[in-house]
């Protein structure tokens, strides 16, 4: 059997491959053999039909059944014979395949770039100073107050600031352009609520309905009436008072505290780790930074057009939760798609780089490391860590999340082995 092999590019190869008549007359006859122990040709038993006329008949599937057994071999042996390290499977063609001569064929695959690493330890790094302040402390407590805060009924017309439930329809020219909204909350003031509709609502009861004017938005998903004038018919059911709760040690106690004291060091010490977590995360990129400036190689370019289809089915998803519109998301992932390529680019080559840093500082995976992943993930949404593990199982995503393991434990080593410089 005979190989050949050229450099499309760093990490494109192309093999050449002739497997010798004598190999192919074998198999053949192989599958021939299989062929007749089955084959039903009328005016003879199962399994003892000539050859001639097993030719005739089933020719195409012995074909297809040679191919199968032969081309597989034939690029096993390329790889072997010039030590190649292919991604994904190869692209077959130009299959020349007649009878009495040897079967050619072409195999065309992505394999892993060649390229050296050499400063990857003492990088440097900005580590930048860390504090929690007071007004950060204050935040905390307030978005903790409004988490637990209680709503009262009223019975009075509405006030500023009271909260309204009620039932929402919309209409343009006329006609309803939704669904009817039923128990919606609507804030009454100008500044928090939808279209600052809040404030119109101030001074009605219990029971009574009014009609507001307002220009949707120019980003409502139906774009036919973005930016149009529509009629909202509002139907007051409750208003409610807002009640924030008093910062004490009862409090404390509620949310699992001794005392307030307590809490308060509590939050200080989350918001403090939130800072180092947000900082470590820093520091490693811009190792990664530094690593792509230090290095630039081919990467393979399948590879590259799926990351960035995964970054342009993230963006879409994104853009329709802001509201956009489907014409205005093509729009925005056109004008982006230079920076989503580049992107894609470079996540492509920093998986190579980790891996490569990987494979030489001998940076290993056990099947810990990856229980204990499952185990977090399964304690974060608050289901077993059989369930997490069947799930990531049978979506087949054990693998990626494999290698987001491994290249953690390499950015820990990198980040360890950096010269950090404190300042900022």
């Amino acid at each position: 059997m005979k190989t050949r092999i050229k450099n499309l590019n760093d990490c494109m190869k192309l093999f050449q491959v002739e497997i010798p008549h004598d190999l192919v007359e074998k198999t053949a006859k192989e599958v021939y053999g299989e062929i007749k122990k089955v084959a039903k040709i009328p005016g003879f038993r199962v399994g003892s039909a000539p050859q001639d006329l097993l030719e005739k008949h089933y020719s195409k599937n012995a074909e297809e059944e040679i191919l199968k057994k032969l081309i597989p071999a034939g690029y096993r042996k390329a790889l072997d014979d010039h030590r190649a390290d292919p991604i994904g499977p190869p692209r077959v063609f130009n299959i020349n395949f007649q009878k009495g001569k040897p079967l050619i064929f072409e195999a065309e695959v992505a394999t892993r770039p060649v390229f050296k690493l050499k400063n990857y330890k003492g990088i440097k790094v900005t580590k930048k100073r860390i504090s929690v302040s007071q007004q950060e402390t204050d935040e905390s407590f307030s978005r903790l107050r409004n988490m637990y805060s209680k709503y009262n009924d009223l019975q009075g017309p509405v006030k500023k600031g009271d909260y309204v439930v009620c039932d929402v329809e919309v209409f343009a020219n006329g006609k309803p352009i939704s669904k009817k909204n039923k128990s919606m909350w609507i804030s009454a003031d100008k500044n928090a609520s939808l279209l600052g509709m809040g404030e119109d609502l101030i001074g009605l009861a219990k029971g009574q309905t009014k009609e507001i004017k307002k220009k949707l938005p120019d980003n409502y998903p139906d774009k036919k009436y973005a930016g149009k004038l529509a009629k909202f018919k509002i139907l007051v059911n409750e208003i409610k008072e807002k009640k924030l709760p008093t910062l004490d040690d009862e409090f404390a106690k509620n949310l699992n505290s001794d005392n307030l004291e307590t809490l308060k060091k509590e939050v200080e010490s989350q918001l403090l780790m939130r800072k180092e977590n947000a900082l470590k995360i820093n520091m490693q990129n811009q190792i990664l930074e530094r690593l792509l400036k230090d290095v630039r190689f081919q990467v393979p370019a399948g590879l590259v057009g799926r990351q960035k289809e995964v970054f342009v089915r993230r963006l879409e998803t994104e853009l329709l939760q802001k509201g956009l519109h489907k014409d205005d998301i093509e729009k925005k992932i056109k004008e982006l798609d230079p920076k989503l390529e580049q992107n894609a680019r470079d996540k492509v080559q920093l998986y190579f780089i980790l891996d490569y840093i990987a494979v030489k500082e001998k940076i290993e995976l056990n099947e810990k490391d990856i229980n204990e992943r499952l185990k977090a993930i399964a304690m974060s949404l608050e289901q077993s860590a059989d369930e997490v593990k069947k799930y990531y199982e049978k979506e087949k995503l054990l693998g990626g999340l494999a290698e987001e393991i491994k290249e953690g434990k390499v950015l820990e080593f990198l980040l360890k082995e950096a010269e950090i410089k404190e300042g900022g």
